[in-house]
């Protein structure tokens, strides 16, 4: 029940006292105050929307098939007319991938390519969008770190059932040891097989960087803006060739999915004893905010 409050507003003079009156006290419907209106905020679609929402619920070399646009932040980078790597919608304009994709490249000559399942079905007309800026971290190939780059695009994304942004890490201390994560890509199914002309997925545990570090790497290669991922005893799934610069995803608290790392690099393609590298995403939280100021975020 709402309370109204009637104003009563009384003059009082300095120089002759006024006696009040019935006759002065006038009502009318304004002396009652309305109840507020909530005012509705309209946000723009690139802000109205929820990010690292998957098209299935959950379950690449021993990898499953994966369903019809499953992970609509997937991206397919395309160098001239080749295929070459794979990239994350991170905000409307800005796709996030690996480094080393981009060495020795020209910017311009990249194209992004949104919406696939099977990349070998001509019949398909996938979101397309060009190459417009090129921001790539320090890396090198002699020490194999900071190994991620952002890409803007020509044209702002619309989201749509099959293209929507996967989320950013909150919180830049997380470390994600014994999480099962997720990664997809259209890479070789084995270490010298064809890559798959369908989008694949598997599931990989995270490893801490002290166990990765006892498998047969180098202990010395693998640094802290590193994460591993995989099974070093079967060595029965990994990412391979073709999937660099691909997601490795994990579900977050509000049964989303964050980006937690970057296909980077390994040897050969599972391999035992030697697990899939990443490059470790809340290690660049800042790099990447301060790179993508251009872009709109979704707010949920």
């Amino acid at each position: 029940m709402w309370l109204f409050y009637i104003l009563f507003f009384l003059c009082v003079t300095c120089c002759s006292p006024h006696t009040f009156q019935t006759e002065d006290l006038s009502i009318t419907e304004e002396s009652f105050r309305q109840p507020m209106q909530s005012a509705k905020t309209e946000l723009p679609p690139c802000q109205d929307c929820g990010c690292g929402e998957r098209n299935e619920e959950g379950r690449v070399v021993g990898g499953l098939g994966s369903n019809v646009n499953a992970f609509p932040w997937l991206g397919r980078l395309i160098y001239y007319k080749s295929f070459g790597c794979a990239a994350s919608l991170i905000n409307d304009k800005f796709v996030i991938s690996a480094a080393h994709c981009m060495k020795g490249f020209m910017w311009f000559m990249f194209r992004v390519k949104f919406g696939e399942h099977d990349r070998c079905d001509k019949t398909q007309n996938p979101e397309m969008r060009y190459v417009v800026k090129m921001i790539v971290h320090d890396f090198s190939l002699s020490h194999l770190q900071n190994d991620i780059a952002l890409l803007m695009l020509s044209k702002p994304m619309e989201y749509s059932h099959a293209i929507r942004p996967v989320c950013l890490p909150k919180n830049d201390d997380k470390v994600y040891t014994g999480t099962t994560a997720v990664v997809a890509g259209w890479g070789a199914m084995n270490e010298t097989g064809q890559w798959s002309c369908t989008l694949r997925e598997a599931e990989l545990p995270v490893l801490s960087n002290e166990a990765c570090r006892k498998t047969n790497y180098n202990e010395s290669k693998i640094k802290e803006v590193m994460m591993c991922a995989g099974f070093p005893e079967t060595a029965h799934k990994d990412a391979c060739t073709g999937d660099s610069g691909g997601p490795l995803v994990a579900e977050n608290d509000d049964h989303m999915y964050d980006l937690i790392g970057i296909v980077s690099w390994g040897y050969g393609c599972a391999r035992k004893g030697y697990p899939g590298v990443y490059t470790r995403v809340t290690k660049y939280l800042d790099w990447i905010s301060d790179n993508t100021k251009e872009g709109c975020y979704c707010k949920y």
